[in-house]
Order: structure tokens, then C-alpha cells, then sequence
């Protein structure tokens, strides 16, 4: 499965989360910063639902997960932690079945 929001993409494979972040490199070059999540180790998905006005939060705890604000992103992205993900209201649908997939793959305690 595959989501792509405000330059920022997610991707699953059954049992990896990769978070894609566009960056600069060189302050000129686009690159792109990859977090990996293996679904063992997400030890929860804090989500928020988007509101007309506001966009959905979706937010990986993951306990080696870098906390720190990714900040040489390109303009109109936006600057948040390497674990987050922000979707606008229209991909609700979308989102509900990535995040169903992710707990489904996750495993029960």
C-alpha cells in the first residue's frame, strides 16, 4: 500500500512502514529521508482524524524512532518528526485501510 501527502509518503509491504521525507541536500538538490518502522517494533500509531479545516495526524511510536524535528524540507512541506505523517480530508478512506492493514500485521499481545 502506498499514500503520498504534502511531500511526505508512506509505504507498507506487509511488514515494513516506510516513512519517505523530501528534503533538500545542498539546500539545492532534492533527496529524499527515509524512516523504517518493522511492525514489531511500532509499539503504537497515534492517529487523529482531519477535520474539514485541519489535517489528519498519523504519528508512529516506535521506541528507537528519532524524535527530532526533520527541518531542511523543501518549501510548502512540513517541517515535523521523522514519525509523522499529515493527510488531508479527502484520504480518509484511503488511510482507514492503510491503518487496518498495519494492525492486522501487527502482532497480538
Amino acid at each position: 500500500m502506498h499514500l503520498r501527502a504534502r511531500r511526505r509518503s508512506l509505504r507498507f509491504d506487509g511488514h515494513t512502514v516506510t516513512l519517505s521525507i523530501a528534503t533538500k541536500s545542498l539546500f539545492i538538490l532534492p533527496g529524499d529521508t527515509k524512516n523504517t518502522f518493522p511492525v514489531e517494533k511500532i509499539s503504537k500509531i497515534q492517529h487523529t482524524p482531519p477535520t474539514t479545516w485541519k489535517p489528519g495526524k498519523i504519528v508512529f511510536v516506535v521506541p528507537d524512532a528519532n524524535p527530532d524535528v526533520v527541518t531542511n524540507v523543501p518549501l510548502f512541506a512540513d517541517k515535523l518528526a521523522g514519525n509523522t505523517f499529515l493527510y488531508p480530508y479527502g484520504m480518509r478512506a484511503k488511510v482507514a485501510k492503510f491503518l487496518d492493514a498495519v494492525e492486522k500485521a501487527r502482532p497480538q499481545k
